[in-house]
């Protein structure tokens, strides 16, 4: 056969046939590997560029969610600090109001764009609208920034009931960007990549990446970003598909015309496309590769889903994230869904079987994922279908993200919200508050009590007519313009302004309002506030607290006329019964004299007794005059030395003190705010008690001594005297009570009398604690109130 010209002929041009066509299949592979290597880049960027602006989505969502629920107002620096911190690559945050921007962090540097409006710069006008149409974060740029440089502007717009208010926005540099985004631009690397936008103005498609001028003609993947409607462009810049295959051709034609080389060359055939396939094979490696490297570069846990035959691939970060073990049992379906927290498996397996009926692309949930643990985590779950030409679902493929942090933050805001709800309605004061248009929004459970009705949306123009409130006189109603809230909502601050409120079953309360406007730092109305306190008992307890008053200060009036009577009858009786005692003393004086020596000792016995009852009679009614003027001192309050009275006292009794042998010591004593004559007249009679009642076996000593504690002066008089029985410690102190003979110890009993009536007078106390035979401690306290 091989001698045969024709037939080998023919079994040449069979053969270079056969040899060609796996060039050209060769060549196909090239083709297809350069395109799964553009592909694959393109989707690389498309996850990078997402996860970069990921982190710009919580953040705004954050901000979103605090001014729409609370209002940022004077945190604004501090919440963007916060944030600014766990995102690296956001350069600033603002908020805008309307569409004026009203705060920027940081402000060093930025402090250009306070202000500027940019609904009103046809620059920005078209992608704020675009934001605002799609009620979502939605990035325009990059475009020269006002504040110098080119950025991008990621803006989610803000709406309070319903309405929109402004905007949540972080900017990100362009060069931040390009890093976060990990693109590669330079003349080394093997694609072109370039990231578009149609210009809304022009219509024209703008090119924000440097421009290769180049040919290129190696495979191009376009992907749309529709976080802020960019197209990616990823092109190989040049294609070696078929320089790579160009010299096997000729080598096969060359190998095929060359008669000597064709049995090597069919023998060697197998081992070259082992060789081929190999090559190949490694190519498929490096691609898994670098999908590997790229899911390892994100934190959410990549999953594939074969819906057909039930199988789930996860990468790695799966494991990471949530300490499953990635085997047989965690790669099927049945594993995801029945680790969902009972609570959320209803709704996430209903979702899911309506988004696979559907025709929707894009799955999203949000849900808790019971962790290895048996914790569970907040999770957000994301992915992408593929159907068949049927429309049936037949992949997915996604990402899950642990969202447990941005959950539990949203959730203690939730908590915080729901206690200062419940502090307020457990207030006992009544808070009413309206909003920048007059429109009450709030009321505690204090406010509905007091009103006896539910506070309702009524305009300022109705509050009067709603509520029933009057003036203080209880007859005129408010005007509204001197409404509290009313008056606080134009900008006034009142403070105790006096209302009544008529309820609808008829009863009225008396009401103190105070209120304020609620304005932001920066000087913008919220609306305003006020807090009501239901004085109603408190002004009837003053109409008992007036006429027990009054009646008091009758009944004062009447014992003051009393005293002043009693004490001039006292005066005018001791003067009126001692002109009597002396005339009977000096009679019986002169009768004893005079008949001296006709009187026989009984007598004089007779005359003596009679004297001296006299002179007794006259004593008892020096101290019935003594005891009568107690509180009728007419010296002045001062500051009084108290050792200086002990001193004065010590002068007066200084015979009897010689006679006795008493020895009196006192400790350093104060000086005390008082009238000198009572506090002198206590110890005077306290000391001559003591040593009145001296034991007879042995000198008086008296120690004076004192404590002052927080409320009063406490001053002690001890003796070494007779003591006092246990069962006389508090008769001692009734007027005329004397606990001795009269030819024992001299006295009428009133002395301690009158040290009881002065300490009752200033407010204190008096007492004694005894031993018999042993000795007496008197005690007295002095309220400092009272000095």
């Amino acid at each position: 056969m091989f001698r045969n010209p024709i037939v080998t002929g023919v079994l040449v041009f069979i053969l270079i046939t056969g040899l060609q066509y796996f060039t050209v299949k060769d060549y196909d592979l090239k083709k297809k590997t350069e395109e799964q290597r553009v592909i694959e880049q393109a989707t690389i960027l498309e996850k990078q560029i997402s996860g970069a602006l990921a982190n710009s989505i919580s953040t705004t969502r954050v901000l979103e969610y605090i001014e729409r629920n609370y209002g940022i107002g004077n945190d604004f620096d501090s919440i963007a600090a916060g944030l600014l911190s766990t995102n690296k690559f956001i350069d600033a945050i603002q908020l805008v109001e309307g569409g004026t921007i009203i705060k920027t962090f940081p402000l060093e540097g930025n402090e250009e764009v306070i202000g500027y409006n940019i609904l009103e710069d046809p620059k920005t006008k078209y992608e704020a609208e675009r934001a605002i149409e799609k009620r979502q974060l939605y990035f325009a740029g990059p475009f020269e920034l006002k504040q110098g440089g080119v950025g991008i502007v990621g803006r989610n717009p803000i709406f309070k009931d319903d309405e929109f208010w402004g905007f949540a926005a972080v900017i990100i540099k362009f060069e931040s960007f390009i890093k976060v985004a990990n693109i590669d631009i330079s003349d080394k690397s093997p694609f072109y990549i370039q990231l578009s936008k149609v210009n809304p103005e022009s219509g024209q498609e703008e090119y924000f990446l440097p421009k290769n001028n180049a040919e290129l003609d190696g495979f191009k993947q376009t992907i749309l970003l529709r976080e802020g409607d960019w197209t990616i462009t990823v092109q190989l810049k040049k294609s070696t598909a078929f320089k790579e295959v160009y010299p096997f051709m000729v080598l096969r034609v060359v190998l095929s015309m060359i008669l000597g080389y064709l049995t090597f060359y069919v023998t060697s055939l197998p081992a070259y496309l082992s060789r081929k396939v190999e090559e190949q094979s490694q190519e498929i490696k490096l691609s898994n590769e670098r999908f590997t490297l790229a899911a390892r570069a994100t934190s959410d846990a990549i999953w594939d889903w074969n819906i057909l035959n039930g199988e789930v691939y996860r990468t790695d970060n799966f494991e990471k994230l949530f300490g499953h073990p990635i085997d047989s049992y965690s790669g099927t379906g049945e594993f995801w869904i029945s680790q969902i927290h009972p609570d959320d498996y209803s709704r996430v397996e209903k979702d899911m079987k309506d988004f696979l009926k559907s025709d929707r692309e894009y799955w999203e949930a949000e849900f808790r994922f019971k962790k290895a643990d048996r914790t569970f985590a907040y999770v957000l779950d994301k992915g992408i279908v593929i159907r068949d030409e049927e429309g049936k679902a037949i992949r997915m493929i996604g990402a899950v993200e642990d969202i447990t942090k941005r959950k539990e933050a949203e959730i203690e805001l939730e908590n915080e919200r729901e206690f200062l709800k419940s502090m307020l309605e457990n207030l006992s004061d009544a808070i009413i508050a309206c909003d920048q248009s007059g429109k009450l929004i709030l009321s505690n459970h204090a406010a509905r009590v007091l009103h006896g009705k539910d506070i309702l949306d009524t305009p300022p123009e109705d509050w009067n007519e709603d509520y029933g409130i009057f003036e203080a006189d209880g007859i005129s109603k408010l005007s509204l313009e001197n409404i509290p809230l009313y008056k606080a909502w134009k900008g006034e601050t009142i403070i105790n302004q006096e209302i009544i409120i008529r309820r609808n079953d008829g009863s009225s309360r008396i009401v103190l309002s105070s209120g304020t406007p609620i304005i932001t730092s920066s000087g913008r109305k919220l609306g305003a506030v006020i807090v009501m306190k239901d004085i109603t008992e408190i002004r009837s307890n003053e109409q008992e607290l007036l006429k027990l008053s009054q009646e008091l200060e009758m009944r004062a009036k009447k014992l003051e006329v009393s005293n002043e009577e009693l004490e001039q009858f006292a005066y005018v009786a001791s003067h009126d019964l001692q002109e009597p005692l002396r005339m009977i003393t000096g009679f019986l004086n002169r009768l004893e004299i005079k008949y001296a020596q006709v009187l026989d000792a009984k007598a004089k016995e007779y005359i003596f007794y009679a004297t001296d009852g006299a002179k007794r009679m006259r004593q008892i009614i020096l101290d019935l005059l003594e005891y009568s003027k107690v509180g009728s001192y007419e010296d002045k309050k001062q500051l009084i030395a108290v050792d200086q009275v002990l001193k004065n006292v010590s002068i007066l009794n200084r015979r009897i003190i010689k006679e006795k042998k008493a020895d009196i010591t006192w400790s350093e004593m104060p000086q005390i705010y008082f009238q000198e004559t009572p506090l002198q007249q206590m110890f005077q009679n306290l000391i001559s008690n003591a040593i009145k009642y001296h034991h007879p076996d042995r000198n008086p000593e008296i120690r004076i001594d004192y404590e002052e504690t927080k409320d009063s002066w406490v001053f002690s008089i001890k003796d070494n005297g007779i003591g006092i029985e246990k069962s006389y410690l508090e008769k001692i102190f009734i007027i005329f009570q004397k606990l001795h003979p009269k030819d024992l110890y001299e006295g009428s009993g009133i002395g301690l009398a009158i040290c009881k009536k002065i300490v009752d007078k200033y407010g204190g106390k008096i007492w004694v604690e005894s031993t018999t035979d042993e000795g007496s401690t008197f005690y007295f306290s002095l309220p400092k109130s009272s000095l």
